[in-house]
């Protein structure tokens, strides 16, 4: 026997916007997955990147930013540029080359 003020009917209505919500976020989160893979230097530094991007963060100077850079975007088949540094972290475009 059905309680008067519970209707399983309407909680299956109210629950579909939400559900349909969800799983757009899911599926926006998934489609936006950046593929990041972080590694380490030889002297501690961290190595974030993606096929396009890589950030290196606690060089102990910009050469040696540059050098790790330069590595990481080699096994993509690319170059790096410079693009900014904030703080301890350098970043870096993988570029194709011309």
């Amino acid at each position: 026997m059905n309680h008067p003020r519970y209707n399983p009917a309407s909680i299956g209505v109210k629950l579909r916007p939400m559900k349909r919500t969800f799983l757009i976020a899911l599926l926006v989160a998934g489609c936006s997955g950046s593929n990041l893979e972080t590694s380490r230097g030889p002297n501690g530094e961290t190595i974030t990147g993606n096929t396009v991007s890589v950030q290196v963060t606690n060089a102990t100077n910009t050469q040696a930013a540059f050098s790790l850079a330069e590595s990481y975007c080699r096994d993509k088949r690319r170059s790096a540029r410079f693009v900014s540094q904030t703080g301890n972290t350098a970043a870096y475009d993988c570029v194709k080359p011309q």
